[in-house]
Formats: structure tokens, sequence, C-alpha cells
């Protein structure tokens, strides 16, 4: 599901900022920026959205701000001064130059004066990070939760269509089995014109229309759906999705399976239209944690 959430955390130092934003994805996958001086804090920032996200491509963006959001100092080479300001004077006197030597010139030459980056106390930045990444990670959560309650309408929805359809092909079975047990027959005795045998007749008209019986089919169709329905409405914040995802999977298989053993047209059309219904549950599944 998609979602975004900010955090920021601050002492007298200065201040952390962490963003985070998730958009949809089969699998959990973490990915962390943060500052140069902050880079050994990515393990445990990766480790701490993947114990609250269980799904999701989320991108953490973390930076400074206030008075570290870049610390650094400045530092003179006074060895390498004294040797420019010797060769400059001695320059001076050789050439008869003008002008006395000054300040400006030092600092135009490159290196006297350097800037180094102050390395981070990892762990007072890590009390500020590990504020500001709760802060971000409740705000993404509770966008998630509003994402999934809405999916979770759309999908219930869904599922009161696919058991109206397992309704109406369930009122149908009957009538369709005998229609193949007479079709059957009539083309067993056709065949069998020349000293038919009625009881294997009536055997193999037996076997023949219990293949188009889909009773069981339905029965454990309507079990998944009974369970999906328990499973979504029961979540209360838990992880479920990949759960879904194999329910899906047992969905799919039961309606095929009715698909090819119908030998009705209207039962036929009825399992397109809930292959349809459910690869659309399919679809929004994936977005469901």
């Amino acid at each position: 599901m998609t979602g975004f959430g900010r955090g920021e955390a601050n002492d007298a130092g200065g201040g952390v900022v962490v963003e985070m934003r998730a958009v949809n994805n089969r699998y959990l996958d973490v990915q962390v920026k943060t500052p140069r001086s902050l880079a050994l804090l990515e393990p445990r920032i990766r480790k701490t959205v993947q114990e609250r996200c269980a799904r999701g491509r989320v991108d953490v963006f973390v930076s400074r701000s206030g008075g570290n959001a870049n610390p650094f100092r400045l530092t003179v080479d006074h060895v390498l001064a004294e040797q420019y300001l010797g060769i400059l004077r001695d320059m001076k006197e050789r050439y008869a130059l003008a002008g006395e030597v000054d300040l400006s010139q030092l600092l135009a030459v490159p290196e006297v004066v350097a800037r180094e980056e102050v390395a981070e106390d990892l762990e007072a930045a890590w009390s500020l990070a590990a504020r500001a990444l709760d802060e971000a990670v409740r705000g993404l959560l509770a966008m998630r939760e509003q994402e999934g309650a809405a999916l979770g309408r759309d999908i219930l929805a869904r599922l009161e269509s696919l058991e109206a359809m397992a309704g109406a092909v369930r009122q149908r079975t009957p009538a369709t089995v005998e229609l193949a047990r007479k079709r059957m027959s009539d083309a067993v005795t056709k065949i069998l014109q020349e000293q038919p045998d009625p009881a294997r007749i009536a055997q193999e008209i037996a076997i023949l229309a219990e293949r188009t019986d889909v009773t069981e089919e339905l029965t454990r169709l309507a079990s998944h759906l009974a369970q999906f329905r328990a499973m979504l409405s029961a979540a209360g914040g838990e992880p479920v999705g990949r759960k879904l995802d194999f329910l899906i999977q047992e969905l799919g298989r039961e309606v095929n399976t009715i698909a090819s053993k119908a030998m009705d047209a209207e039962i036929s059309l009825t399992m397109v239209n809930a292959k349809a219904e459910l690869e659309k549950v399919r679809e929004q599944v994936q977005n469901i944690e």
C-alpha cells in the first residue's frame, strides 16, 4: 500500500528529519538514504522499518537540520603557510616587487586552510534518528491503514459478487447433471444399438455424470470465501497479505475446475465472470500488508 510519513527530532545541537514513502510491492523492500556522516546508522534504520512493515517498497530519507546539518571544522597547515610566506617574501625581495605580503595572499593558496568533517556522535545521532523515525513510521502506517480500510471494503463487495455467482451455479448444478446424464444416455444408447447392456450403460453414465457434478468444488469455494472474509475482517493490524495470496490461489483453482467440468453454457459464462472478479481481488490483495 502507498503511504507517506515524516518525523523530526531536535536537540541543542540540531536535529534529524526522516521522510518515508511507500508504494505497492509483493515483498518488503526497504531502501535507506542518509548523509555520509550518518551512513553507519542505515542498518539500524532498515531493521526498525522491517520490524514494523511487512510489505511494500519503502524509501527512507534521512537528513540533518539546524546546527549539525553539515558538521565540519577548519584547520590551518602552519608549516605549509610558513613555506609559502617565505617563498612570497623571497620573491618580493628578489624581483623588487612593490607592496607587502598579506593574509589574503596566504588564504588564496590551496590547502593552507582546509575543511574537515567532524565525526558524528553516532549514539546521540541515533537517539534523534530513532525518535524521528518512529514519528515517520506512525504517520506512514496511519495512511496505509486508511487505504487498507478502503481496499477491504472493495474486496468484501467483490467477495459478495463471487458468493452470488457460486450460489447461482449451485442452484443450476442438479439440472445440468441430469441434462448431462440424459445426453450421455442417448449417445451411448445410439452407439450400442446392437445388444446393449443396460447395466453397463447405466454405470458408465453415472461415472460420466459424476464428473460433471461440481458440488464438491462449490463447497470448497464457499469455505475459502468464508475464510477470506473472516481473515480480512479480523486482521486488526496483523499482516495478512501473504495468507490472502494463498487463498486467492485456492479460489482460482476451484473456479478453474468448475469451469472445466461444466457442460453448461450459463455456468461457463458465470465462471468467466468469476475469474474476472477474482483477478480484481488478486490485484487488490497485492496492495494489502
